[in-house]
């Protein structure tokens, strides 16, 4: 069963949040876009949206008064997490439950943790490190205000997001500005940790057509899925796609010790610790499972090849 609405307000400007804004335009769907992370480093570049404080309750509540649907797209880079994260989802809970709206949160994988096999929605948060705790955390909390009754609320969550404007982790992304600039000017592109192993890549228009997709569908209401992505291919995969379409021959380094270094600087370095946390990712199997959204609302995520063109064709525009 679906639901047609009316006016969507879309909290977080990043190359996510700025998808989603951008879809429900074509669509024809009233929608406003705001700023609300407090460092317009965290917008999506060349975008100029609404700021407001987002983690200011008051400011929450009265730029989503009369909203139909509330998607909160938060973003920033790792270490800004714990401060930023927890404020502005309580003050965005408590504004869609105000004004009768439907939450959707998005979100991503890391309070699974390492497990032997695909990531499915029916795993428990057993990821022990600090984003992993405050991840399931978040997602707890966004699912328990829904059992509550105190308002309605659906969680999509995608692995690695690549895309235009996701240049960092800050954007949600791994495969971003240090792969796509040396790439676009033949130089080599270094892989972190093991470059064979198949990981889980989405990319962002895929992530934000997710939401809105289960945004829309009653049947979605308190529950997780996982929004689907093309297929599941090695980190050496998708970068042999990128030089594809840049003409020139692959360059690609990979060292599976990268790892141990990345953990020695951890240890002197808070954003360097951040990134080791996740190292898992990229030293075993990193597959996102998206058969739920599939058996219940189709999948047809775009390819690789023509998603990373669109890429590189924005990287292409934007030089550093």
């Amino acid at each position: 069963m679906s639901q047609n609405s009316d006016r969507s307000v879309v909290l977080g400007a990043g190359p996510l949040g700025a998808a989603v804004f951008r879809q429900l335009q074509t669509q024809g769907k009233t929608s406003k876009m705001y700023s609300v992370m407090g460092n317009p480093a965290y917008d999506m570049p060349g975008t100029h949206p609404d700021t407001i404080d987002g983690s200011d309750p008051a400011q929450i509540r009265e730029v989503c008064s009369g909203a139909d649907i509330i998607y909160l797209c938060m973003n920033a880079h790792y270490v800004d997490w714990y401060g930023k994260f927890p404020p502005v989802l309580d003050a965005t809970l408590d504004a869609a439950a105000a004004a009768g709206a439907r939450l959707i949160y998005a979100d991503n994988v890391h309070m699974y943790g390492p497990v032997p096999g695909p990531l499915t929605e029916d795993l428990p948060n057993t990821e022990r490190t600090r984003k992993g705790k405050l991840c399931g955390e978040l997602a707890d909390k966004v699912l328990r205000a829904h059992i509550d009754g105190k308002l309605q609320t659906i969680i999509g969550r995608a692995s690695d997001m690549y895309g235009p404007g996701a240049l960092n982790s800050s954007f949600g992304s791994t495969l971003g500005q240090r792969h796509f600039y040396p790439a676009l000017a033949g130089n080599a592109v270094g892989i972190l940790g093991d470059g064979d192993v198949p990981h889980s890549y989405i990319f962002v228009d895929d992530f934000a057509s997710g939401l809105i997709t289960l945004a829309e569908h009653s049947d979605a209401l308190g529950q997780v899925w996982h929004i689907p992505a093309a297929p599941t291919i090695s980190h050496r995969e998708i970068l042999n796609l990128v030089f594809k379409d840049t003409g020139y021959p692959p360059r690609i380094r990979s060292s599976r010790i990268s790892g141990y270094f990345v953990r020695l600087i951890g240890l002197f370095q808070k954003d360097v610790a951040e990134l080791a946390e996740t190292l898992y990712q990229f030293e075993k199997p990193h597959v996102v499972d998206h058969g739920k959204v599939e058996a219940a609302c189709g999948a047809t995520p775009t390819p690789h090849l023509e998603a990373l063109k669109i890429t590189l064709d924005w990287y292409r525009k934007n030089p550093p």
